[in-house]
């Protein structure tokens, strides 16, 4: 499951250079998958019926979990003055989590 996270790797406190905001929203992902918490699968169930989750942004295509996704998107809604719209949260998801978490990743991976 830790290894689904782009940024969090199960340390107690984000790393240095680490977005903490979506470290956090990893680690409760981690968290609620673990306590199998209904509010989880709610927010799945919500962004599934509502916008087709699952097959806007496969999880076979970019390797985060629907759940993963489906918190972010509850995160974008909460932070917005308006909720997203399905092309909205996309274009947020791709620019703003896999986009600058690429880096991350190929740093981690060299030890820098």
């Amino acid at each position: 499951m830790i290894l689904d996270c782009r940024y969090y790797n199960g340390e107690g406190e984000p790393p240095e250079g680490i977005d903490s905001l979506m470290w956090g929203y990893e680690e409760v992902w981690v968290r609620m998958v673990l306590e199998n918490s209904p509010v989880l699968q709610k927010h799945i169930d919500y962004y599934t019926r509502e916008f087709d989750l699952p097959n806007l942004l496969p999880e076979k295509d970019d390797g985060t979990p629907t759940g993963i996704k489906a918190i972010l998107w509850n995160r974008l809604d909460y932070w917005s003055y308006y909720p997203a719209n399905a092309d909205e949260f996309k274009k947020w998801y791709l620019e703003q989590y896999v986009a600058r978490t690429k880096t991350h990743r190929q740093l981690s991976q060299t030890g820098q």
